[in-house]
Protein backbone atom coordinates (compact mmCIF):
# COMPACT_ATOMS: atom_id res chain seq x y z
CA UNK A 1 0.00 0.00 0.00
CA UNK A 2 2.89 2.93 0.87
CA UNK A 3 4.02 1.85 -2.78
CA UNK A 4 0.66 2.75 -4.12
CA UNK A 5 0.65 5.89 -2.25
CA UNK A 6 3.89 6.49 -3.26
CA UNK A 7 3.72 6.00 -6.98
CA UNK A 8 0.39 8.70 -6.75
CA UNK A 9 2.62 11.16 -4.97
CA UNK A 10 5.29 10.58 -7.85
CA UNK A 11 2.81 10.85 -10.62
CA UNK A 12 1.27 13.89 -9.37
CA UNK A 13 4.13 15.22 -9.05
CA UNK A 14 4.53 14.70 -12.99
CA UNK A 15 1.37 16.24 -13.70
CA UNK A 16 2.10 19.15 -11.31
CA UNK A 17 5.75 19.62 -13.19
CA UNK A 18 4.23 19.64 -16.57
CA UNK A 19 1.57 22.29 -15.32
CA UNK A 20 3.15 24.70 -13.21
CA UNK A 21 6.72 24.86 -15.27
CA UNK A 22 5.10 26.81 -18.51
CA UNK A 23 3.00 28.87 -15.94
CA UNK A 24 5.59 29.99 -14.10
CA UNK A 25 8.23 30.07 -17.04
CA UNK A 26 5.52 32.80 -18.76
CA UNK A 27 4.83 34.59 -15.05
CA UNK A 28 8.34 35.23 -14.09
CA UNK A 29 10.51 34.61 -17.11
CA UNK A 30 13.05 32.05 -17.79
CA UNK A 31 15.56 32.79 -15.19
CA UNK A 32 17.74 30.16 -14.01
CA UNK A 33 16.06 28.64 -11.50
CA UNK A 34 12.87 28.20 -13.31
CA UNK A 35 15.34 26.99 -16.55
CA UNK A 36 16.33 23.79 -14.29
CA UNK A 37 13.02 22.58 -14.24
CA UNK A 38 13.09 22.31 -17.49
CA UNK A 39 15.94 19.72 -17.58
CA UNK A 40 16.25 16.65 -19.13
CA UNK A 41 17.63 15.38 -15.88
CA UNK A 42 14.89 16.78 -13.66
CA UNK A 43 12.52 14.76 -16.67
CA UNK A 44 14.39 11.40 -15.42
CA UNK A 45 14.67 12.13 -11.90
CA UNK A 46 10.99 12.25 -11.58
CA UNK A 47 10.14 9.24 -14.34
CA UNK A 48 12.83 7.34 -11.98
CA UNK A 49 10.42 6.36 -8.91
CA UNK A 50 7.26 6.80 -10.71
CA UNK A 51 8.61 3.40 -12.88
CA UNK A 52 9.94 2.28 -9.63
CA UNK A 53 6.58 2.35 -7.58
CA UNK A 54 4.32 1.12 -10.37
CA UNK A 55 6.96 -1.87 -10.85
CA UNK A 56 6.98 -2.29 -7.09
CA UNK A 57 3.18 -2.32 -6.42
CA UNK A 58 1.26 -3.19 -9.74
CA UNK A 59 2.48 -6.79 -10.52
CA UNK A 60 1.82 -8.02 -6.87
CA UNK A 61 -1.49 -7.07 -6.57
CA UNK A 62 -2.53 -8.50 -10.13
CA UNK A 63 -1.23 -11.46 -9.36
CA UNK A 64 -3.26 -11.35 -5.95
CA UNK A 65 -6.37 -10.47 -7.87
CA UNK A 66 -6.20 -10.27 -11.56
CA UNK A 67 -7.94 -6.70 -12.27
CA UNK A 68 -7.39 -6.41 -15.71
CA UNK A 69 -8.48 -3.08 -15.79
CA UNK A 70 -5.04 -2.00 -13.01
CA UNK A 71 -3.33 -3.76 -15.52
CA UNK A 72 -3.93 -1.94 -18.76
CA UNK A 73 -4.43 1.37 -17.10
CA UNK A 74 -0.56 0.42 -15.51
CA UNK A 75 0.74 -0.99 -19.06
CA UNK A 76 -0.98 2.37 -21.27
CA UNK A 77 0.95 4.71 -18.01
CA UNK A 78 4.33 3.55 -18.47
CA UNK A 79 4.14 3.34 -22.08
CA UNK A 80 3.18 6.82 -22.34
CA UNK A 81 5.90 7.98 -19.96
CA UNK A 82 8.60 6.16 -21.85
CA UNK A 83 6.74 7.45 -25.41
CA UNK A 84 7.29 10.96 -23.63
CA UNK A 85 11.14 10.48 -23.39
CA UNK A 86 11.36 11.02 -27.36
CA UNK A 87 9.28 13.83 -27.67
CA UNK A 88 9.28 17.61 -26.89
CA UNK A 89 7.18 20.53 -25.81
CA UNK A 90 3.74 19.72 -26.48
CA UNK A 91 3.42 15.90 -27.32
CA UNK A 92 6.02 15.23 -23.87
CA UNK A 93 3.35 16.53 -21.80
CA UNK A 94 0.21 15.43 -23.10
CA UNK A 95 1.72 11.66 -22.54
CA UNK A 96 3.22 12.49 -20.10
CA UNK A 97 -0.21 13.88 -18.50
CA UNK A 98 -1.60 10.57 -19.57
CA UNK A 99 0.99 8.35 -18.22
CA UNK A 100 0.07 10.11 -14.77
CA UNK A 101 -3.20 10.15 -14.79
CA UNK A 102 -3.52 5.99 -16.03
CA UNK A 103 -0.83 4.92 -13.81
CA UNK A 104 -2.89 6.74 -10.71
CA UNK A 105 -6.07 4.86 -11.39
CA UNK A 106 -3.88 2.10 -11.75
CA UNK A 107 -2.27 2.69 -8.16
CA UNK A 108 -5.99 3.73 -6.65
CA UNK A 109 -7.52 0.61 -8.03
CA UNK A 110 -4.21 -0.94 -6.30
CA UNK A 111 -5.06 0.43 -2.80
CA UNK A 112 -8.66 -0.22 -3.20
CA UNK A 113 -8.06 -3.99 -3.69
CA UNK A 114 -5.56 -4.15 -1.38
CA UNK A 115 -8.13 -2.84 1.56
CA UNK A 116 -10.77 -4.43 0.37
CA UNK A 117 -8.78 -7.95 1.03
CA UNK A 118 -7.54 -6.16 4.57
CA UNK A 119 -11.13 -6.37 5.33
CA UNK A 120 -12.05 -9.50 4.45
CA UNK A 121 -9.27 -10.98 6.50
CA UNK A 122 -10.49 -9.32 9.24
Amino acid sequence: MISDRLGITFSSLCICHCLVTPVLILLLGSGAVLSVLEQEWVHKTLLLPVLLFAALSIPKQWLKTRNQTMLILASVGICAFLSAMFFHGFPEVVLTMIGSACLISAHLISLKLSKQANYQRL
